[in-house]
């Protein structure tokens, strides 16, 4: 999630349909932290490399996760959590009809109960993710940091 991260596609005029329909999610309830459109596009590169399973903590609407999933091979999974029981749910409705993706409440902890082992785990929190071959990030990367 970034700090007006939503306001931030407000010159952005060709995204993915997936990412179109959560930033319109985020917009129509007043959720204003979405990752960035430049994060956006390096969460899809990045899910390009996924084999198996994508995990990312911080739902929100799912921009994030739209991303990844509108940059992730076919055949590969998409598990969320978001601990806020609203946001989940707003989520869960703009990923309804795409089986690959779940949506989980809770914080995230919940990943873990999916899953034993990650190929990939992406979590960010401000510009990037970290990629690492299990349940664990090596590092997170926030806007402002020295």
């Amino acid at each position: 999630m970034s700090l007006a991260g939503t306001d931030a596609y407000g010159t952005e005029v060709e995204l993915p349909p997936l990412v179109a329909r959560a930033l319109a999610a985020a917009r129509a309830h007043g959720f204003a932290h979405s990752c960035r459109p430049e994060q956006g596009r390096l969460l899809y590169a990045l899910a390009g490399g996924a084999e198996r399973l994508i995990g990312e903590t911080g739902t929100g609407c799912g921009v994030g996760l739209a991303w990844l999933a509108e940059g992730a091979r076919p055949g590969v999974r998409l598990v969320s959590a978001e601990r806020d029981a609203e946001r989940a749910r707003l989520a869960a409705e703009v990923f309804a009809g795409r089986p690959e993706v779940e949506i989980l409440h809770g914080d995230w902890r919940r990943i873990g109960d999916r899953e034993r082992f990650f190929r990939q785990l992406m979590v960010y929190g401000g510009i990037v993710v970290a990629v690492v071959p299990a349940v664990v990030w090596l590092a997170m990367v926030v806007p402002g940091w020295a």
